[in-house]
């Protein structure tokens, strides 16, 4: 029941004290009215101002306009409960209004300080994974500046409450706390940047967006996948953009009775011929293990970094040239034999023709 007295404290002080006058009623329901009228007006000043930021930030980007958005927001929430205060005569409209002007000083204050560090660090090199974090860490500073400013000295109290329950939290939410901790290595360790084509354990796709709860990956499908900081951080990364061109393998089977000199001239030109294969370094051909049916090739070539992204296809299409092109010469692709062998040799029974009429009948 404590956790609804203040709900009813409110709910008290709204509505009129002497409910059996119905003249309380009737100022009670003017009071609403104005409220509501005064509610939509601010919200068609808020559309109208939103809707000419837009078009004034276009050139932006969303990201600017959606910042501008929020100082609308809190400007609207800041003058609809300082009315409520006015309207209703609950609390001081003026310490409400003193409030938010805070806040929006606050808020301008971190677009400001957030704008000016990612510029700061872009300008001068810096990770783009290293901006994140210091978004975040600028972010609880200026959340307890602007804590401090408007409660003043008593926030000391409300600090200690806040440490307990997030004592509390963290210990209930202990796979979400381990996700920050992650998140927080992995910006600084970077074993990744943004844009980045990564095999994070069976996923393969590139970073978009690295967050202190989840790393955001885009596949070759098309489909955005979240997967939890703590599980990156077990996994085995492999940086695909980390060395700039990627050299991929395609392994090719041939016959025995095929020499290397006359396989590997025919698996150069198919190679050489694909257009997203680099001529520098060339393609190579490698013999690297002699199978029980057949002499393992493997196509050697680099591609550039654009071309990560179709890797799959790019294999797929090299794989098929190195079929046709042997085909072409006359090169045998072999399948699995087996050869048995008996320790006795097999003796031969045939039937004579009596024999097999009598077991036909």
């Amino acid at each position: 029941m404590a956790f609804w007295a203040p709900f009813r404290r409110a709910i008290e002080a709204l509505l009129p004290r002497g409910s059996s006058d119905p003249r309380a009623w009737v100022a009670f329901a003017g009071k609403l009215l104005a409220f509501l009228l005064f509610a939509g007006f601010l919200y068609l000043v808020r559309a109208l101002l939103r809707r000419l930021s837009d078009l004034a930030f276009n050139r932006f980007g969303p990201r600017v306009r959606r910042l501008v958005a929020w100082f609308w927001n809190l400007l609207y929430w800041t003058f609809l409960i300082a009315g409520a205060a006015a309207v209703f005569e609950v609390g001081r409209p003026d310490w409400v209004l003193l409030a938010g002007l805070k806040l929006t000083v606050a808020y301008l204050s971190w677009i400001a300080v957030e704008l000016g560090i990612e510029r700061y660090l872009e300008r001068h090199g810096v990770d783009p994974n290293l901006v994140v974090l210091v978004r975040y860490l600028a972010l609880s500073i200026l959340v307890a500046w602007t804590a401090y400013m408007i409660a003043g000295k008593e926030i000391a109290p409300l600090i200690g409450a806040l440490g307990i329950a997030g004592l509390a939290v963290s210990l209930a939410a202990q796979d979400t706390f381990s996700n920050f901790i992650a998140g927080v290595v992995l910006l600084l360790d970077r074993p990744f940047h943004l844009g980045d084509w990564v095999r994070i354990g069976d996923k393969l796709g590139q970073i978009e967006r690295i967050t202190l709860r989840t790393t955001r990956i885009r596949t070759l499908d098309n489909e955005q996948i979240a997967i939890p900081n703590a599980q990156v951080a077990k996994e085995e990364i492999q940086n695909l953009s980390a060395g700039g061109p990627l050299r991929i393998h395609v392994p090719v089977g041939v016959a025995y009775r095929h020499a290397a000199d006359e396989v590997r001239p025919v698996l150069l030109a198919a190679a050489r011929a694909h257009p997203a294969l680099l001529s520098h370094p060339p393609p190579e051909v490698w013999m690297v293990g002699l199978g029980d049916s057949s002499v393992n090739y493997e196509i050697v070539a680099w591609i550039p970094e654009h071309e990560i992204r179709r890797l799959p296809k790019i294999a797929a299409e090299l794989t098929e040239a190195a079929k046709k092109a042997l085909d072409a010469a006359g090169i045998e692709i072999p399948f699995p034999q087996r050869t048995l062998w008996f320790a006795e040799p097999l003796k031969v029974v045939q039937e004579s023709a009596s024999q097999s009429d009598e077991t036909t009948e």
